[in-house]
This record gives C-alpha cells, sequence and structure tokens, in this order.
C-alpha cells in the first residue's frame, strides 16, 4: 500500500491510504484533485455589480418670423447677391434676388415639405457651409440642402417613408441617414471588428491561441457526457463559451509547459483574473458564479470525468445549479502526468461567448 496526498482548496494536506489504481483522490496519476470555493459547499463564487445612469436634456426652442429684403450686393468673400445664382452663404433672407422670396409659410417654426433652408432659414435651419457645391455630403439632405440633393419628393411630410424616398431625400419620413465608418463616432452597429478606426482596435485576449482554443474530440466528447450527467439529475444543460474555452485550455498548457498541477498560475493568477484575460469580462471580479476543476494523468474524456465524479467538491462543481457555461481545456504531451485537463464554470453567457 502507497500513501496518496490529497490537496483541497482551503482546507488542510491530509493522507490516504490505498491500493495504486482505486478511483479515489486522482490515484490513478498520484496527482490531486483540487477544487476553488468561495463557500466550501458549492465550490462557488459570486459577486454582482450593476449600475445606470442618464443624460440631460437641454432646453428648445424658435426664434422669431420674418422676410429680408431683396436686392443686390455683396454677401460675402467670393458671393455676390444678384449675379442669378443662389451661391453657399445666401438664401431667402439674405438674397431674395438670387435665391427668391421666402416661403409663404416661412416663420411658423415648422420646415414644411416645400421649405428648405434656402427658401425658409428660420424653419429649417441656416444651410450647410457647403450647400451649394452640387455634391450632396453627409450632413446635407433635401430638406437642408435641395441645391446639392434635389428636391423632396412630392409625398415627402406625410409621416410615410415610400418607394423613391430615403433617409437623404425625406428625412422627415425615413429617419436620419445612419452613422458609417470612418465618421470619428462609434456608433450603433460598430465595433472594433467592424470599424477599428471609429472604436478603436479590439483588446488582445490572454489564454490559449486561436489554433487550441476550439474543442477537440475528446473536449466535445467531455461536454456530451457531462450534460448527461447534468440531465439525470435534473439540471440544465452548459453551453461551451469561447472565452472560458481559451481560459481553461491556456492553463492546460501552462501547466504541461511548465510541469506543475495548481489553480494558481505561476504568475500568481487565479481561476477568475484568468477568465477575466481572457476575455471573459464576467470572470473579472467576478461578477457571476464560477468554478474551476483541474485533473492530469488521463487524455480521454471518460476516465476523466470519472475522476471528478469520484471527488466530492469536484463532482459538485460539475452538478452546480448557478451554472450555464463552461470551458473545457485539455493538453496533451509534456509534464509530469502527460496529460493535464482544466474546466472553468460560468454563471452567464456575454458576448465572448460567442
Amino acid at each position: 500500500m502507497r500513501p496518496i496526498a490529497a490537496r483541497w482548496f482551503g482546507g488542510g494536506v491530509g493522507l490516504l491510504v490505498g491500493l495504486w489504481g482505486a478511483t479515489a483522490c486522482n490515484l490513478i496519476t498520484g496527482a490531486s484533485d483540487l477544487e476553488v470555493s468561495d463557500d466550501a459547499g458549492e465550490g462557488g463564487g459570486s459577486e454582482s455589480a450593476s449600475g445606470s445612469g442618464a443624460g440631460e436634456t437641454g432646453p428648445s426652442g424658435s426664434g422669431p418670423s420674418g422676410s429680408g429684403p431683396s436686392g443686390s450686393g455683396s454677401t460675402g468673400s467670393g458671393v455676390t447677391c444678384g449675379d442669378a445664382t443662389c451661391s453657399p452663404g445666401e438664401d431667402c433672407l439674405t438674397c431674395a434676388a438670387d435665391c427668391g422670396a421666402c416661403a409663404a409659410t416661412c416663420g411658423d417654426a415648422t420646415c414644411q415639405p416645400d421649405e428648405t433652408c434656402v427658401s425658409c432659414p428660420q424653419d429649417c435651419g441656416t444651410c450647410p457651409a457647403l450647400c451649394g457645391n452640387a455634391v450632396c455630403e453627409a450632413g446635407e439632405d433635401c430638406a437642408s440642402c435641395a441645391a446639392d440633393c434635389g428636391a423632396c419628393p412630392p409625398t415627402c411630410g406625410n409621416t410615410t417613408c415610400d418607394a423613391g424616398e430615403d433617409c437623404m431625400s425625406c428625412p422627415g419620413d425615413c429617419g436620419a441617414c445612419g452613422p458609417s465608418c470612418g465618421d470619428g463616432m462609434c456608433n450603433g452597429a460598430e465595433d472594433c471588428s467592424t470599424c477599428a478606426s471609429d472604436c478603436g482596435a479590439c483588446p488582445t485576449c490572454g489564454g490559449a491561441g486561436d489554433a487550441t482554443t476550439p474543442l477537440d474530440a475528446e473536449e466535445q466528447a467531455f461536454l456530451g457526457i457531462i450534460n448527461t450527467y447534468r440531465a439525470q439529475n435534473g439540471l440544465g444543460a452548459l453551453a461551451a463559451c469561447t472565452s472560458l474555452n481559451r481560459a481553461a485550455q491556456g492553463h492546460s498548457e501552462d501547466m504541461r509547459d511548465n510541469n506543475y498541477f495548481s489553480h494558481t498560475g505561476l504568475n500568481g493568477s487565479t481561476p477568475w483574473d484568468r477568465s477575466c484575460d481572457a476575455c471573459y469580462e464576467l470572470g473579472c471580479g467576478p461578477q457571476t458564479a464560477m468554478a474551476e476543476n483541474i485533473a492530469a494523468g488521463n487524455s480521454g474524456a471518460q476516465a476523466t470525468f470519472d475522476q471528478w465524479k469520484n471527488s466530492p467538491g469536484h463532482n459538485a462543481n460539475m452538478l452546480g445549479s448557478s451554472f450555464t457555461m463552461i470551458g473545457i481545456g485539455r493538453a496533451t504531451g509534456g509534464g509530469q502526468y502527460g496529460s493535464y485537463w482544466t474546466n472553468v464554470f460560468g454563471g452567464a453567457t456575454e458576448p465572448s461567448c460567442n
């Protein structure tokens, strides 16, 4: 008979005496199975944090109405009122001779379908500085610059975006045009992967690389085994989470490559630190229920599952009702035990899991 050491997170060191090859305490490898637990009962810990904030809306108002004089004269640098051309910087108020008289409804504080920044700047606002250059540019539309974008369709203003109308030709009915990549603002459906120029480069995630993060055949088999086991115990299935896979695989590879066996990384990292570093943001804290199982010595899924099932602490993690996500990592071909497994359990999904 040979004494086997068993180590437990948060507990002492004890000795078990049994025949080599027995099913307790990872006797197949002589290594110790460990589990991390904040409450010594369920093998998981959780923290939560939430917050909200709201902005403020500024005041609104309208200016007085009126109509401007007609005639000729200089209205600005390079612009001459009376040259029969409604140039940028001219409108019905500043040069009716070139731009025409202001619309009859001008001054009712509403930009009517037949009004524009040229025919009624009081209601529709001053034309953009570039209005009149024959190019319908960002920020211009039929209402703000008909000279460049064309007149609004006859149906514009009926609150329905009809055929032939769009955000450029009738923003009142169809809504303002959405943001575009390169406008300097990270808006809407843009993110670091679709528009780095506006949103910045995507952060680099720690853990395993792209080549070994996806589940291999044995890891996929383990996912099926553990979910069958949970179903037999009335629990929901766990979904594989990419960021947790990255954390689990990275820790298994680190234990293999540096020949150690511990929940604490050689850099002092905890399971939650590694999950956070692998871009599972709920692991930063952590902000959800989490747990980790590690094992060594068996390359196959079934044998590793049996190791954990026969260890109360690890079994409790596999049957944790607070967990919905799992990361699975297996590294073989090195270290004292040849094969290293890590499971990381998470309490909620997030975008990094996809």
